[in-house]
C-alpha cells in the first residue's frame, strides 16, 4: 500500500471517529511528516468545538492521537505515528512555548536564581529545550519524575546548594 492509499485509510478512520465524537469538522488533511521515522503522519482538523478535543494541557488531545494510532493499527496491520493538530493549537502551544522560556531565562539572567518552570511533558519540555539551548548565560535541565518532570533554568555560574 501506498503512503496516499494510508493516508486516506487514515483519513477515514479519523472521519469516523470523530463523527462518533459528535464533532463538526470544516477542515481536514492528512500529510505525511518528513523524518527519521518514516511511519509518521500529520493529521490537521479544523473544528466547531476544538476544546472538547484538546482538553486540559493538551491532556484529550493526546488521548485522541493515541487512540486514532492504535486504530490505524488495528485496521492497516502496522503501526502509524500519529500526530494531531486541531485548530491550529500545536503551533499556538509552541509560541507560547517558546515565549515563557525566554521569559523565564531572562528572570533567571537578571535575578541570579534558578527558574523552575511548570511540569511539562516530554514534547513540551523539548521546544522549550531547543528555545533555551540558543540563550547565552543560562544553563537548563530537566528534573523530577513522570508527571513532576518540569525545566529548571540556572544562570551561568550560579552554585547549587544541597
Amino acid at each position: 500500500m501506498d503512503n496516499k492509499e494510508r493516508n486516506e485509510q487514515i483519513m477515514a478512520i479519523t472521519m469516523e471517529l470523530l463523527e462518533f465524537l459528535n464533532q463538526e469538522v470544516s477542515n481536514a488533511f492528512v500529510e505525511d511528516i518528513e523524518s527519521e521515522e518514516n511511519n509518521q503522519v500529520m493529521i490537521g482538523l479544523t473544528v466547531s468545538n476544538p476544546a472538547l478535543l484538546i482538553g486540559f494541557k493538551g491532556k484529550n488531545l493526546a488521548a485522541l492521537q493515541l487512540l486514532l494510532a492504535l486504530m490505524v493499527k488495528k485496521k492497516l496491520g502496522a503501526w502509524v505515528r500519529v500526530l494531531v493538530d486541531v485548530n491550529d493549537y500545536r503551533n499556538e502551544q509552541r509560541e507560547r512555548l517558546e515565549t515563557m522560556a525566554r521569559n523565564c531565562a531572562t528572570k533567571a539572567i537578571q535575578t541570579g536564581n534558578p527558574v523552575a518552570l511548570a511540569s511539562m511533558s516530554s514534547y513540551e519540555r523539548r521546544i522549550c529545550h531547543m528555545v533555551l539551548q540558543t540563550i547565552e548565560g543560562i544553563e537548563e535541565e530537566s528534573v523530577g519524575e513522570n508527571d513532576d518532570r518540569h525545566i529548571v533554568i540556572k544562570p551561568l555560574g550560579t552554585v547549587e546548594t544541597e
